[in-house]
């Protein structure tokens, strides 16, 4: 490109294409970014289904979790474990204190609950400990499951590139045959 030939950004169709372009790069760089040091911390995303922790986390919310040592929980930590009345179910609650007994375990009660949990909830059954939060994220990733994430995050913008790239090409053959026609030179 040359300083003095015009722009491909121009008329609506090319702003509306550099506005479009812009709008990714701003949205899904710093979700790419921030799901990769999710990973590489191995840190776990949890969404925020109900509300028996709000106000501190309302629905929709997405959880940073991480790994914690069922003996470095203390009271009034969040914490994420398996439900122990319904197996593979995961739940965010508070601990309120640890349960008597001999074997290490957890009362624990959601912020919006008057009660404490019915059952307490043993060590081994701890999965992590919250570590922050970002309101509404929740839902968004939630929506993004698949196969709307394969839809929106890969074939969208595989279809945009492939568009843009026949639109080159066509323009550059257009080009190509102009310049090859032969101009009648006037007698």
């Amino acid at each position: 490109m040359t300083f003095g030939s015009p722009s491909r950004v121009s008329g609506p169709r090319g702003w509306l294409s550099a506005a479009l372009g812009v709008l990714a790069v701003v949205l899904l760089l710093p979700l790419a970014t921030f799901l990769t040091a999710t990973w590489l911390l191995g840190w776990q995303l949890q969404a925020v289904q109900s509300g028996s922790m709000a106000p501190t986390y309302p629905i929709g919310s997405l959880l940073v979790t991480a790994a914690v040592d069922p003996a470095h929980v203390a009271p009034g930590m969040a914490i994420v474990f398996e439900d122990p009345a319904i197996p593979g179910r995961l739940v965010t609650h508070r601990v309120v204190s640890l349960a008597p007994g001999g074997e290490l375990a957890f009362i624990t009660r959601g912020d919006a609950n008057r009660t404490a949990d019915l059952r307490p909830v043993p060590a081994q059954l701890v999965r992590g400990r919250v570590l922050w939060q970002v309101t509404h994220l929740g839902t968004v990733l939630d929506w993004l499951q698949w196969p709307r994430s394969f839809i929106v995050l890969v074939l969208v913008p595989g279809l945009l590139l492939a568009v843009g790239e026949l639109r080159d090409r066509r323009r550059r053959s257009r080009e190509e045959g102009s310049a090859e026609a032969p101009s009648a030179s006037p007698a």
